[in-house]
């Protein structure tokens, strides 16, 4: 007589469980833009000040290949240096945030 055990699927990966970083100073327009379109879809994330923050801006200087581009965003395992909101959008529903 066989015996059927069942078997174990893997974790499922949840959204809020990938983070989300955005990297970018105050003053700038396209940071404060990508930031209100994450809030107006209601996607937590959170910020980092490149003014405030020396080693955020070192580790976007690397991203980058030599330049304090900003905003960049860290979506999952994806680097977004200067995106559109069409960017930001397409990358947010391939890992079904929105």
């Amino acid at each position: 007589m066989s015996s059927t055990r069942p078997t174990a699927s893997p974790p499922a990966i949840h959204r809020s469980t990938i983070p989300i970083l955005v990297y970018g100073t105050k003053w700038c327009a396209h940071t404060q833009m990508v930031r209100r379109f994450l809030d107006r879809q209601g996607v937590s994330y959170i910020y980092c000040d490149m003014d405030d923050d020396k080693e955020a801006a070192q580790q976007v200087y690397w991203w980058s290949g030599g330049y304090y581009s900003h905003p960049t965003l860290q979506i999952g395992g994806n680097i977004l240096v200067e995106p559109s909101l069409d960017e930001v959008r397409l990358a947010l529903k391939q890992l079904a945030f929105i």
